[in-house]
């Protein structure tokens, strides 16, 4: 029988050994049938067994012992092989273990056969031409493996480099093995000198922080989050936010771990705007009336807790409208700012200063551990008041209204503590203006 037929009549038991054998090879926690197992064997084997029945020429004989292909299809079958392994995560040396076991199971069978003892010249060039076919089915898989490989790596950096997000892997030592495009024209380095580097190696800022947080991923199997500053250019720096991951293989088993980062200058400069715009009064600089209930509700709330009296001023501008009025919108908003700037003068630089709207505006003062501190301040206000402003070439003159209440001794609520200073302010009006009055509870003027 020749090696041909015998391969054809023997397919099912040469195919039974190299699923048994290849069971052996499967990545852990990965299960395959049969039929994926065998994957492309039985064509290779076909052509394999057609190519032994077509005579040889030297010409043929002698490119074949040369390695080159004659073969066709069984060159698809081992290049369509090669590349199946590499996907379902086979190893190379698994790949080509698998070559090895089809060649000893079609040589051993053959040779156990009586009828081919001694063995014939015509079987020995039949067992040369089938180790030859079996040599180059294994150098177009092993080619397809790697090809397969390097295709992933190629679309891998394509679509991480078509990012504007800084991406890098390190291995278990903590050491650079990739890093996409965008990455390395940031550190102004080649790949090729970035691998087997760690983030202090590069003098990268914040390095040594870097390094120990790569570990700490190794080292826990957690995600490690941060934020840093990074200069493109001497005396220029975007804030990143990234992220470091475990990278774990088929096997459950930690690989490396990946880094990705992400320029968040401008998403944080916008977030500044809109927080300052919600916050903030747009023509004084000054906390509006959102951000000035958030703080005396804080206040209050410490006031009660601890005992330290806090003071609530209410502070309205006399004369304003008539000098808006007189003078412009555009006059009113300059004495606006300026009232702002000399009220802001008088207080300490963890006192608030708010600007509720019009011409009124609210003044927080914390921690009155001295005493007649929310008197001495209500006085430098109104003298600040009563100077004139000078707008313009016009001498503007206002003067200010003021309301005091204390916290918690009048009110432990920011609710009640804006009724009464508000009150009290209404009190000082009455009083003639250019004046300021505390509140009390019987409604008496209390000049202090």
């Amino acid at each position: 029988m020749g090696l041909s037929h015998f391969i054809l009549a023997n397919m099912d038991v040469i195919l039974d050994k190299w699923t048994e054998f290849a069971s052996t090879l499967v990545p852990e926690k990965r299960k395959f049938n049969r039929e994926v197992l065998i994957d492309h064997a039985r064509l290779m084997l076909e052509t394999i067994a057609a190519d032994l029945l077509m005579p040889e020429s030297p010409f043929e004989q002698t490119e074949k012992s040369l390695g080159h292909n004659l073969l066709g299809t069984e060159v698809s079958a081992a290049t369509m092989h090669g590349a199946a392994r590499e996907e379902s995560g086979f190893t190379l040396n698994a790949t080509v273990s698998e070559y090895r076991a089809l060649r000893a199971s079609v040589t051993r069978l053959w040779e156990e056969l009586p009828e081919n003892q001694p063995m014939p010249p015509e079987a020995v060039v039949d067992l040369v031409r089938f180790n030859e076919a079996i040599d180059q089915a294994l150098k177009d898989s092993v080619n397809s493996y790697y090809d397969e490989k390097e295709q992933k790596i190629r679309l891998f950096d394509a679509i991480l480099s078509s990012t504007p997000d800084l991406s890098c892997i390190f291995d278990l030592e903590g050491r650079f093995t990739y890093a996409n495009k965008v990455f390395l024209e940031l550190l102004g380095m080649q790949l090729g000198d970035l691998v087997g580097k760690t983030y202090s190696d590069c003098g990268m800022p914040n390095a040594a922080e870097k390094d120990r947080q790569v570990q700490q991923v190794i080292h826990t199997g957690q995600p490690v989050r941060g934020e840093c500053c990074f200069a493109h250019r001497p005396g220029d720096g975007d804030l990143y936010e990234y992220i470091l991951t475990p990278v774990y293989d088929r096997n459950g088993h930690m690989d490396g771990v990946a880094g990705t980062s992400r320029n968040v200058t401008d998403r944080k400069a916008a977030e500044i705007r809109n927080w300052k715009q919600a916050n903030f009064d747009t023509l004084t600089g000054l906390p509006n009336r959102c951000l000035f209930h958030n703080r005396l509700e804080q206040e209050v709330l410490h006031a009660t807790r601890s005992g330290g009296p806090i003071a609530l001023l209410f502070v309205d501008l006399d004369k304003f409208k008539e000098a808006n009025d007189k003078f412009g919108h555009d006059a009113g908003d300059l004495v606006l700012q300026y009232a702002s700037a000399r009220m802001r003068a008088c207080v300490r630089e963890s006192d608030t200063v708010a600007r509720l709207g019009g011409d009124e505006f609210t003044i927080i003062l914390q921690d009155l551990t001295e005493n007649g501190h929310a008197e001495n301040v209500a006085r430098k206000i109104l003298g600040q008041m009563q100077r004139p402003f000078h707008v313009r070439h016009q001498a503007i003159h206002i003067s200010a209204s003021i309301g005091i209440a204390l916290a918690p001794f009048d009110a432990d609520t920011p609710e009640e503590l804006m009724r009464d200073a508000d009150h009290a302010m209404y009190l000082s009006k009455e009083a003639g203006c250019n004046c300021f009055r505390f509140y009390s509870r019987s409604h008496r003027d209390h000049l202090p």
